[in-house]
């Protein structure tokens, strides 16, 4: 009865109430129901796309690690690099079978991944071929599977594959990006919603706006919540840098890739224009502002493009910017992710280099035999003619002596490419950087001149190397050289030596740089110095700034190629009419294997003997003046021009003393096979061996077996007179 007497007024507030709390009640049911969902799967989503792009790259890592592995192996011989072969193969499977999982999803990635599959196949299979040649048949089995380019053009697949299956991932992040953009939306809309109608319902009553406005907190704070969780998956990302502009391209959004990538921190650069992270030649033509119109009117830009870090050093970057809209349309900002591909780059240009330098060291190495092999004949009919004529002109003098000087030169250039192309022969020893330098320095004291001055910088502690200390002694004296003709009105030069520690950032900028402990010896000068264009190419053979005739180009490509044998690392740093420093880092010598050197006193040698020489040489020339000089030597001399007319010669019983062999020999029989055989048949037999080429079957990684002779084509008389009786004493001694 009390009902029917409230008035109509009361009704319709009662009415308009319980709509108003039917229309709140749908409201939160729909925020519960659909737009929470998604703002709560919105992070989840974004950090499986994240997921899948990390899985992508590690699985690159892995392909690139075997490959890294598979090639040092192939260089070195080292055994060593098979780890990371090893752990590249074995982590591949694995992280394809994850990647088959996460996008499960995902049709067009699934139609991808076995394709990928395919070729990292391909490409395993490739490398397995090359290291059982290397193995089995040697370096040149293994190069010959290389140069077929199967692996090149697997290794190509897999890299447009990786690149396409993240293109789709960040495609895919970018959708996910805007659908959070979009339910975010959403929801503030529908917190408004329900603000507005709570103060409606204020009007009709306290108890009802209470109960609303509980309600909305309690959805904002699960908003803010879920607007937390966000940012915090997109900050944790330092891969890429992902930040956001407003309108105007001011940035108002900074996560950890972009604070590592670009060097700013979010308090130093939140609030200013992008434009900052430009070069200063695309600032000032206008072309940040161009992008950003470019990308309101494309709805999308895509480049390859140099920016600037913090410190101001460049990198190139891989960019994406999109427009940032609202449901009508209004554009509220960008969105925009740069991703640092300058290493990457480096690293393609660095292998491209090496494979340039390695062509070349192959080209040069295979004719230094034969090159040798005529110098060789050259000099030593030189020699014998100065000898055997006593008698002769002036003018017959004249061009004796100039077959001899040009012999000599020619001797001088093969050595120089030998070295160039790391396929010299190393004799290293221990060294102390400072008494080294010390010694030195005399020596460029008397060959500098006076317009010179010289000082050295030696550090307290520095540590022991091991290194040819006369290959050692012809690189600075190399350095030095340049460093006087870059100063042509005199100047002064410096040569310091400390301790380096080369980390791992710096070897992936560097190939063949293993990080580690090293002695840094450096030469510096204060000549006009050198742009960065020519500093790049110093080191390659031939190259040279100087005038017709007063170089040859090799002298800091032998440099080079030493330092690099040795298993070191050598750096120009040069700026016009400032000077060069060039730093030649050698790794450091364990103090286990530093032993005291004990001198020895010089042996003086009896150039001539009475036993008996086996001369094996296919060359016929060669063999002819080699018998030819053992024989003036008093030496009683046998040849053959095989290994198996030379071990028919040993069984005749002419008792040989010493077997003198090439180590190049035809028949399919080298020079080392030859020796084998002879000792396991004569042990007491005394062998030397000759060669113009130094990858052969006693020398590996540029340093002679344990326990082998060998002297070295081109050589003297003298040189040979006294290496054949430091042999036959050798003997007689034990």
């Amino acid at each position: 009865m009390v009902i029917r007497k409230l008035p109509g007024s009361m009704w319709l507030g009662l009415v308009l109430i319980t709509l108003s709390s039917l229309a709140h009640l749908w409201l939160e049911i729909d925020r519960g129901t659909r737009v929470a969902p998604q703002l709560k799967a919105g992070p989840d989503l974004v950090a499986h796309t994240y997921e899948v792009i990390t899985t992508v790259q590690a699985l690159d890592r892995s392909v690139q690690d075997a490959e890294r592995g598979q090639r040092g192996f192939l260089i070195t011989g080292d055994s060593a690099y098979l780890d990371a072969y090893r752990k590249g193969t074995a982590d591949a499977p694995g992280l394809l079978a994850r990647l088959k999982q996460l996008t499960l999803d995902n049709p067009e990635q699934q139609r991808r991944w076995p394709n990928l599959e395919h070729q990292i196949d391909i490409k395993f299979a490739e490398l397995r071929r090359t290291l059982d040649a290397r193995e089995r048949q040697g370096f040149d089995a293994a190069r010959q599977i290389v140069q077929s380019n199967v692996g090149l053009d697997a290794m190509q697949a897999i890299s447009g594959l990786i690149d396409a299956a993240i293109a789709a991932e960040d495609a895919l992040l970018r959708e996910r990006l805007a659908r959070a953009t979009e339910f975010e939306r959403a929801g503030r809309n529908a917190a408004f919603a329900g603000g507005l109608l709570a103060l409606v319902v204020l009007a009709l009553g306290l108890g009802l706006v209470l109960m609303a406005f509980r309600n909305f907190l309690r959805a904002d704070a699960r908003r803010h919540e879920s607007d937390e969780r966000f940012r915090f998956f997109v900050g944790g990302v330092t891969d890429y840098a992902i930040y956001m502009l407003d309108p105007h391209g001011h940035v108002v959004e900074w996560n950890a890739g972009a604070e590592r990538i670009k060097g700013y921190t979010a308090s130093e650069i939140v609030g200013q224009h992008f434009s900052r992270f430009y070069t200063e030649e695309d600032r000032a033509s206008g072309l940040p502002d161009r992008t950003l119109e470019k990308v309101v009117r494309d709805g999308k830009h895509e480049e390859e493009a140099w920016r600037v870090r913090k410190n101001g050093t460049k990198f190139l970057a891989s960019v994406l910017i999109e427009p940032l809209r609202d449901g009508t349309g209004q554009l509220v900002g960008f969105a925009k992710i740069t991703r640092d591909i300058d290493e990457r780059v480096q690293q393609q240009q660095a292998l491209a280099q090496y494979q340039k330098m390695d062509a070349l060291g192959q080209l040069t190495g295979g004719v230094a035999h034969d090159f040798n092999n005529l110098i060789h004949v050259i000099k030593n009919a030189a020699e014998l003619l100065e000898k055997r004529l006593h008698n002769i002109d002036a003018d017959a003098r004249k061009y004796l002596d100039m077959l001899k000087r040009n012999a000599e030169r020619a001797a001088s250039l093969t050595h120089r490419l030998l070295a160039f192309s790391r396929r010299q022969v190393l004799d290293p020893k221990p060294i102390h950087p400072n008494n080294f330098t010390i010694d030195v320095t005399t020596l460029l004291e008397q060959t500098l001149g006076e317009s010179v001055a010289l000082e050295t910088v030696l550090a307290a502690g520095v540590w022991w190397i091991a290194a040819d200390a006369s290959q050692l002694e012809t690189a600075i004296l190399n350095l030095a050289l340049n460093a006087r003709d870059a100063m042509a009105e005199g100047g002064k030069l410096t040569i310091e030596t400390s301790n380096a520690f080369l980390d791992e950032s710096y070897a992936r900028a560097h190939t063949e740089v293993k990080p580690g402990q090293y002695v840094l010896i450096a030469v510096s000068d204060t000549g006009c110095g050198m742009t960065k264009d020519i500093a790049a190419m110093a080191f390659d053979p031939f190259f040279t700034t100087k005038e017709m005739g007063r170089g040859t180009g090799l002298g800091l490509s032998q440099v080079y190629g030493f330092i690099k044998q040795s298993g070191g690392h050598a750096k120009i740093y040069s700026e016009p009419g400032e000077g060069t420093t060039v730093k030649l880092y050698l790794p450091r010598l364990s103090s286990a294997h530093v032993a005291p050197i004990q001198p020895r006193a010089p042996a003086i040698p009896a150039p001539t003997g009475q036993e008996t020489v086996l001369v094996v040489e296919d060359d016929e020339d060669v063999c002819r003046f080699t018998a030819d000089v053992l024989t003036e030597l008093g030496y009683r001399v046998l040849t053959a021009s095989d290994a198996a007319s030379a071990l028919r010669a040993l069984e005749a019983g002419s008792d040989v003393d010493l077997l003198f062999t090439d180590i190049g020999l035809p028949g399919g029989v080298n020079g080392r096979q030859l020796a084998d055989e002879a000792l396991k048949r004569f042990p007491g037999l005394r062998v030397l061996f000759t060669t113009g080429y130094t990858r052969n079957a006693v020398i590996h990684h540029g340093r002679l077996d344990p326990g082998v002779n060998l002297i070295t084509k081109p050589f003297t008389q003298t040189s040979l007179a006294e290496k054949v009786r430091q042999e036959l004493d050798n003997r007689s001694d034990k």
